[in-house]
């Protein structure tokens, strides 16, 4: 008897085991048609004109496959001189429509600056960055980095298979 209860321990313990496994779920992360995470779309927009000792309005759309994504956990702006991040200003943003965030900032005088939006959801973060700049000579030197910064790209390589 003890030979026949021992037999069915050494076949029963590997079907139970298989039966407790196939009874849990596993947490499948959110994918698209293609099977990768979906795409979330970020539009950091500067103010058409920017003017010194004004009030300025920054804003960021933030949408998931054509959804605005709206209450964020975090949602602030960052603010500061392109050569000087240590003069930073945070700035908790507004959130006046779904999946839209914005602050208002005066900017006190002429210079290169640098802008970020930090939104934060429970899966997900956006960081875009602009450098904007306010005052004729900044704003040349804007264009000239940017002009540098297109030349500077390596030419795409070719495919040779």
């Amino acid at each position: 008897m003890n030979i026949k209860i021992n037999r069915m321990y050494k076949w029963m313990s590997p079907v139970l085991l298989v039966v407790l496994l196939c009874g849990c779920t596993a947490k499948v992360a959110e994918t698209d048609e293609n099977g990768l995470p979906p795409h979330i779309s970020v539009d950091l927009q500067l103010p058409e004109e920017l003017k010194i000792g004004s009030s300025n309005v920054f804003s960021v759309q933030v949408s998931k496959r054509n959804v605005p994504l709206e209450h964020a956990e975090k949602a602030e702006f960052v603010i500061w001189p392109e050569n000087d991040k240590d003069a930073a200003v945070i700035i908790q943003a507004d959130e006046p429509s779904p999946g839209s965030y914005e602050v208002s900032y005066v900017i006190e005088k002429e210079g290169l600056y640098v802008v970020q939006s930090r939104i934060q959801f429970a899966d997900a973060q956006v960081m875009p960055t602009k450098r904007f700049a306010i005052g004729n000579q900044d704003i040349e030197r804007l264009v000239q980095l940017e002009n540098d910064q297109h030349t500077d790209a390596p030419a795409p390589a070719a495919g040779h298979h």
